[in-house]
């Protein structure tokens, strides 16, 4: 059973790793998001290499095997949903900001437009020259 178990966590975690470093080489993605992937994926290697570790983690808080299990796949998937939401966040922050200069500089375009130039200036009066 602890061979099965170390074979699907090293997949597992080596599949993340290969994955995210396949996408960095075809540039899809950047480097702050592989990091991501490879914080993501480290664990795994980890309690495979050392499946003692969450044995002793739970003998030390003394609690269930399972309830550490639960505890670390959970405190794991919220401290990544928490970094992808401020990725989002950021993302979306800078896209406001992108949109709110575009918007600025799209009526600056239009108040030049519609100045009138020199050649649409009306002409002058004409002036007399009756100065007797």
């Amino acid at each position: 059973m602890n061979l099965a178990r170390s074979i699907i966590l090293v997949a597992f975690g080596g599949l993340l790793l290969f994955l995210a470093i396949r996408r960095l080489r075809q540039q899809r993605l950047k480097e702050r998001y592989v990091l991501l992937f490879l914080a993501a994926g480290l664990p795994f290697l980890i309690l495979a290499a050392w499946p003692v570790v969450l044995v002793e983690v739970s003998k030390l808080l003394n609690m269930n095997h399972g309830t550490v299990q639960l505890m670390a796949v959970a405190g794991f998937l919220i401290i990544i949903v928490l970094e992808l939401l401020c990725i989002v966040t950021v993302q979306g922050n800078r896209i406001s900001v992108l949109a709110q200069q575009v918007g600025i500089l799209t009526a600056e375009m239009k108040s030049i437009q519609d100045e009138p130039t020199p050649d649409d200036a009306a002409p002058p009066a004409a002036v007399d020259d009756d100065t007797s």
